[in-house]
């Protein structure tokens, strides 16, 4: 037996004796994605009631529902910190969850920089090679640093889970682990995929328009991506590079379909660079084999002074509001956190700072209320209390189903007048009358 592999078995502990180790008003770090905490959730549950204000960290996990919390309805035990809300933190109460506002690229700053602390982390891992080397898989975005500034790493085993080799950040030599959780194995979870809807498909073939051979693109999850990359497929465009903050199956399609070089990009040519990566299974087993991926933490791929070394980038981001003057809400709801600031900001400068390159931020022109309502998503000006995640000094194109715009370099103004162009019609007048009562329409504004 190699000294790593007695190492790594002198380590191994249970996940009833590493829930006992949680002492009350301590912070516990599940990580992220689909290699969250399952271990130690399911054995932190059953003391429930036995401990005051414990902090639980996630950021977007991509698994069950929090077994902490079903176990604790009256929120007597735990409560939800998060720096990226996703659908399973929003099941959690929201008296009982806090976000932390921060940029992707600043996240492992948080960490090394003390201003967030961990007691606890504890996420899934592979199993160790035979040099003893655990990997972050898929995502090693922030696991890294989020282990190494823990108080205490327990490494939850899934022998699901597979190396992704190379560079040091997407794995953990077992001498730094504190203990090993081993238990069921339980596979990746899949995420479901809709088909893009009509309007999906209108905004995407005006993204597309904007697209061209050689251009390294940063897309995300969701209808409008996976509609963007279904186009790019069955259109002439080629020699497309990736350098994204998120890896999905859009993009293995494109890779699939031999839309993928990255011959022209100036950073790991050839490549596609990532730091977090979920989808379908079809997706993880095309992770698993494909040879072209470099996976790598978000300080990398979401630094806009590394994301501008790569010429040509075509940033697609999506938005929920924006006001006239260009001011973006990517994040909230009526005040309330449903996402995260995430890394929108962070490629649309980048993005912009590039050779040739490009932020298009895009969304429907309406959404329908809870009460049945249609309203606008191009707004006067954002309500109180709404987030502002990219301000109006950044922008440049805005994309909806009635066409797409530029607004850098206009004033307030023109950018009123464009943005109505692309509203949907039956806003329009309100939106005139609106941008008049502001200053913002001018006697030589189109109607």
């Amino acid at each position: 037996m190699s000294a790593a592999m007695e190492l790594y078995r002198g380590k191994r502990i249970s996940a009833e004796q590493a829930a006992a180790m949680v002492y009350s008003h301590s912070v516990v770090d599940y990580y992220a994605f689909s290699v969250s905490s399952r271990y130690l959730d399911a054995a932190l549950a059953k003391r429930a009631g036995e401990l005051e204000d414990v902090a639980i960290r996630s950021e977007i996990r991509v698994a069950p529902p929090f077994q902490v919390f079903m176990a604790d309805p009256e929120g007597k035990t735990f409560r939800l910190e998060s720096l990226f809300m996703g659908p399973i933190e929003l099941m959690v109460p929201p008296d009982r969850r806090a976000y932390t506002p921060a940029r992707v690229s600043e996240f492992e700053r948080l960490f090394d920089a003390r201003d967030i602390t961990s007691d606890f982390v504890s996420f899934m891992v592979s199993p160790p090679d035979e040099e003893g080397y655990l990997y972050f898989c898929p995502s090693p975005s922030l696991a890294l640093v989020d282990a190494r500034n823990a108080k205490c790493f327990i490494a939850e085993i899934n022998e699901n889970l597979f190396p992704v080799p190379g560079s040091e950040e997407r794995r953990i030599h077992i001498s730094e682990v504190d203990y090993v959780i081993e238990g069921d194995n339980p596979p990746l979870m899949p995420l479901p995929r809709a088909k893009p809807t009509p309007i999906a498909e209108a905004i995407a073939k005006h993204i597309v328009s904007e697209l061209f051979d050689g251009a390294c693109l940063q897309v995300g999850y969701g209808d409008i991506p996976d509609a963007v990359a279904e186009l790019i497929i069955h259109s002439d465009i080629k020699g497309l590079g990736i350098h994204t903050e998120f890896l999905g199956d859009g993009i293995m399609n494109l890779y699939k379909a031999g839309k993928i070089t990255g011959a022209k990009k100036q950073l790991q040519p050839g490549k596609i660079t990532s730091g977090i990566a979920f989808g379908s299974q079809e997706f993880y087993e095309f992770m698993r084999e494909c040879p072209d991926l470099y996976m790598t933490t978000s300080s990398y791929t979401n630094n806009s002074a590394i994301i501008a070394k790569n010429d040509n980038v075509i940033g697609i981001n999506a938005f929920l509001d924006i006001s006239l003057a260009g001011d973006v809400n990517s994040e909230s709801v009526g005040g309330q956190t449903l996402s995260g600031t995430g890394g929108q900001l962070d490629f649309v400068i980048g993005a912009q700072w590039s050779k040739g390159g490009k932020s298009i931020l895009c969304g429907p022109s309406t959404y329908v209320q809870k009460d049945g309502t249609r309203v606008s998503r191009i707004v006067a000006t954002l309500p109180a209390g709404t987030s502002v995640t990219t301000p109006r000094s950044c922008m440049h194109y805005v994309c909806t189903e009635n066409g797409i715009v530029n607004l850098r370099g206009r004033n307030l103004c023109e950018r009123a007048e464009l943005l109505i162009s692309i509203a949907h019609p039956d806003f329009r007048d309100g939106l005139i009358r609106d941008a008049e009562q502001m200053g913002l329409w001018r006697p030589s504004s189109r109607r």
